[in-house]
């Protein structure tokens, strides 16, 4: 752990902190970076290695939080307004029957997931060449503004609206109007078929980034003495526009407005699967950026509420246990096949061979992928993280029905291996999305397999691989 990601202000009770660290568990709830800001100084900063609270990474549905900024943007300048109504926005791209429904649809019901959908309809969109119109072909079964459905195509749209009538894309808009002025750099988001950034999710930040939202927020839309963002649209994007009382647990039924939720006990928050967290408490002055990779985020805004309410209670524990992932280690150092070139059947990933060195000095394995025109080394180490950078199509886990797949992505990786005869073992863990993932190298007589767990975050045939010795 680097120094800059370890700080707990002396005034944190340990006992509290400590009782919240002691609902993670590695391997299954993980807690990654975690930050709090109290009246807009930092009072807890931390990232258990291999984590680090600037690290890029995929937070899901909390990109949603910044595609509505960026309408919030384009509202001030008066390009567009809430009461517009979506037809009226695309007219070139209409069905060609338009129903009432869809004629009634405005951009605030798009904003606060009250299009009049049933269900989301993200997964036609990043399947066509063309989102809008297949935004616009969906039957909307219900008049806009009566019926909530969480629906990521909506913001899709929003990204889309963004592209249109700013002239820039998404990325590139909220880069002049946001992210300069806020100090953010080095965004990646993610985009659809036809080009536009997905908006709903894909977006790539760090914990330093969702905390500089969540002051933006906090302060109505002023940075450093300067209005960035009108007042006006704070206030209505974090009210409960949304009546979602019929959505689920606690946290999900208390509102939803354009693009944020409202929490049942106070505040609101942006929030992405997995347990990544803008929570801003106004009546407190407190912002919390959480970064995770769990299942049960009720427990997780309730472990993060507990904390808040005895954040700066008196106790005498004098140090916290944080949560420690621990790399794998083997005795064994290779698996006999090694310096071995593996031509790989065709695949998903677009590799057509792989190969494996063992580097002594370093305590390394590296497995270097090719496709036929660059090598890509991904490192492993024994009893340490190694980490490496490598480009590949679909090889980063992530919600495959809502989020396209087109693109070569960056993937940032920490890895430990162990080896027994004609087997390694890659544990890895991404540092530019929530997830782990499990390589298992599988070498017999001249073929190899290649074995991706959990499948169910890999695209299409990526699970399993296979090639023969050249």
């Amino acid at each position: 752990m680097t120094k800059s990601d370890f700080y707990v202000n002396p005034r944190i009770s340990k006992k509290a902190l400590q009782e919240f660290f002691d609902k993670f568990q590695p391997g299954k709830n993980e807690i990654h970076t975690f930050q709090i800001y109290d009246h807009d100084k930092m009072v807890l900063r931390i990232a258990p290695a291999p984590y680090r609270c600037t690290d890029k990474r995929e937070i899901y549905s909390l990109s949603k939080s910044f595609c509505s900024t960026a309408i919030g943007f384009l509202c001030g300048e008066g390009k567009i307004s809430v009461e517009d109504r979506i037809v009226d926005l695309f007219p070139d791209k209409l069905p060609e029957t338009v129903s009432e429904n869809l004629a009634k649809m405005r951009l605030k019901h798009v904003l606060s997931m009250n299009t009049g959908h049933k269900s989301c309809v993200m997964y036609h969109m990043i399947r066509s060449e063309d989102a809008v119109k297949a935004f616009l072909a969906q039957e909307v079964v219900c008049e806009p503004g009566t019926h909530f459905a969480y629906n990521t195509g909506a913001t899709c749209l929003l990204s889309c609206i963004v592209e249109k009538f700013s002239g820039m894309k998404l990325l590139d808009y909220l880069t002049c109007k946001l992210f300069l002025p806020l100090g953010i750099s080095d965004v990646r988001w993610n985009r659809v078929p036809s080009g536009q950034n997905e908006g709903g999710c894909g977006i790539h930040v760090c914990s330093d980034d969702i905390i500089k939202l969540g002051l933006l927020y906090l302060h109505g839309g002023v940075w450093n003495g300067k209005r960035l963002l009108s007042e006006a649209w704070v206030k209505e994007a974090t009210s409960p526009i949304s009546d979602n009382s019929c959505n689920g647990t606690p946290d999900w039924c208390a509102g939803y407005g354009y693009q944020f939720w409202c929490n049942y006990r106070e505040g609101f928050r942006g929030d992405g699967a997995f347990g990544q967290l803008c929570f801003v408490l106004p009546e407190r002055q407190i912002v919390i950026a959480v970064q995770t990779e769990l299942g049960d985020m009720q427990g997780e805004i309730d472990a993060l509420m507990e904390l808040v309410y005895h954040l700066y209670d008196e106790d005498e524990t004098a140090e916290v246990v944080l949560p420690v992932y621990r790399p794998l280690s083997s005795e064994r150092k290779t698996a006999g096949f090694e310096n071995t070139f593996y031509r790989l059947d065709k695949n998903p990933m677009g590799w057509t061979g792989v190969y494996f060195v063992y580097d002594a000095e370093n305590g390394e394995m590296k497995a270097v992928f090719s496709n036929g025109t660059d090598q890509y080394p991904l490192a492993a180490g024994n009893g340490h993280f190694a980490e490496s950078t490598l480009w590949a199509k679909k090889l980063k886990p992530k919600l495959v029905d809502l989020m396209s797949t087109p693109d070569t992505e960056r993937c940032r990786i920490a890895a430990s291996y162990t080896a027994e005869e004609g087997k390694l073992t890659f544990a890895m863990r991404y540092l530019n999305c929530p997830h782990r993932c499990t390589f298992t190298f599988t070498a017999e007589a001249d073929s190899l397999q290649i074995r991706f767990d959990p499948a169910w975050e890999l695209d299409g045939d990526a699970s399993v691989l296979t090639g023969h010795k050249c």
